[in-house]
């Protein structure tokens, strides 16, 4: 998210609310609103993820092209963007998604960018592994001449396009060799992650159900943890209480999906009473999570979830689409939908093969 003190999320309930936290809702208004090119445009220069983890790319770049949207706006944005605070790995994956449409502006524009963006090495990493080999290999000459004119010698990650390359120039061997230096901004993104991406520290069981109910006695956090992954339904009320504590933290969005996924595991009067807190959760701009939301409920009230589902269809997230996929009550509306889903270039192999599969088992049963 970029930073930014006198700005905030719009309310849910608006267009723009919804757009900015990638909601499925959001995606199809859009569809109808005179209003959409801006909207989307602007979640296109701004970075409105919680975290990097969030994703955007694919439900950015596939409002612009159904909506028809020049690309020449978000072109300029890729060219001017800094990624002090993630905004040009931001517009970055709309147009590595775009480029996978078959956007041939954008793809010219990319290669462009290869030639005179300071980013020109994250552009070529996101782009190689995902598009055509005949679409870029052929730029080795210029990230050639640019590695050559670096202050400093450079450390790739192995991977395309620097493992294609490495058998044809020594630049680009010499800089594997070396191996990966640390990714900008690491620790900077681990710090701000915080709870989100902590791993919990090895304890008993016994030992985090103390500390659980004495907070001051220890580490909180890592025995809510351990009670998520390994307690039963008597830990129930503790992982309910661990929400309540994250709620404590309004700077911090993260690590609700650990209690709530160890909720659904344990079951119980806790894991129910917390249904109108986990149906709230799916509003949280820190999309990364809302999976766990939707997989919750499903464990927890299969019978009233055909809303999330059908909005997931829509959802930023590809592992909530995986599960809308899998699991939505279909009728022919839907049907088409996952149709679209299996054949839109720009989506994620797994959602793509998910779609194919359940439609492939309705047909089946007909």
């Amino acid at each position: 998210m970029s930073l930014d003190d006198d700005w905030h999320y719009l309310p849910t309930r608006t267009r723009a609310g919804a757009l900015q936290r990638g909601l499925g809702r959001g995606a199809v208004r859009a569809r109808q609103d005179p209003a959409a090119p801006e909207l989307v445009y602007a979640c296109i220069r701004r970075d409105h993820r919680w975290l990097p983890l969030d994703d955007r790319g694919i439900y950015l770049a596939r409002l612009v092209r159904d909506l028809e949207l020049p690309t020449g706006p978000i072109v300029a944005r890729l060219f001017t963007a800094s990624d002090e605070t993630g905004e040009f790995s931001h517009v970055l994956s709309v147009v590595e998604a775009l480029g996978r449409a078959g956007s041939d502006g954008i793809i010219e524009s990319l290669r462009r960018y290869v030639e005179l963006g300071p980013y020109w090495q994250e552009a070529l990493a996101a782009v190689a592994p995902r598009w055509p080999a005949n679409w870029w290999d052929d730029l080795l000459p210029i990230a050639a001449d640019r590695l050559a004119s670096t202050d400093r010698p450079p450390r790739f990650v192995p991977g395309p396009p620097w493992t294609d390359w490495s058998a044809r120039d020594e630049r680009v061997r010499a800089a594997l060799a070396a191996g990966p230096e640390e990714v900008r901004g690491l620790g900077a993104l681990l710090d701000e992650a915080g709870e989100c991406l902590a791993s919990p520290e090895v304890q008993t069981l016994p030992a985090a159900r103390r500390v659980a109910a004495d907070p001051a006695s220890g580490p909180y956090w890592q025995s809510l943890c351990v009670l998520a992954e390994h307690g039963d339904e008597s830990d129930g009320p503790a992982l309910l209480a661990g929400l309540s504590w994250l709620d404590t933290r309004p700077d911090d969005l993260c690590g609700y999906d650990r209690l709530v996924t160890g909720l659904a595991r344990v079951g119980g009067d806790a894991a129910i009473q917390a249904l109108p807190r986990i149906r709230s959760l799916w509003f949280s701009p820190h999309s990364y999570e809302r999976a766990a939301y939707l997989r919750a409920r499903l464990a927890l009230e299969p019978g009233t979830c055909a809303g999330a589902l059908t909005e997931g269809l829509w959802d930023c997230e590809a592992e909530v689409r995986v599960l809308a996929a899998r699991h939505v009550p279909l009728d022919e509306k839907l049907e088409r939908r996952l149709a679209y889903l299996r054949d839109d270039p720009i989506e994620t192999l797994e959602v793509r093969g998910a779609a194919a599969e359940r439609l492939a088992l309705e047909a089946a049963v007909r």
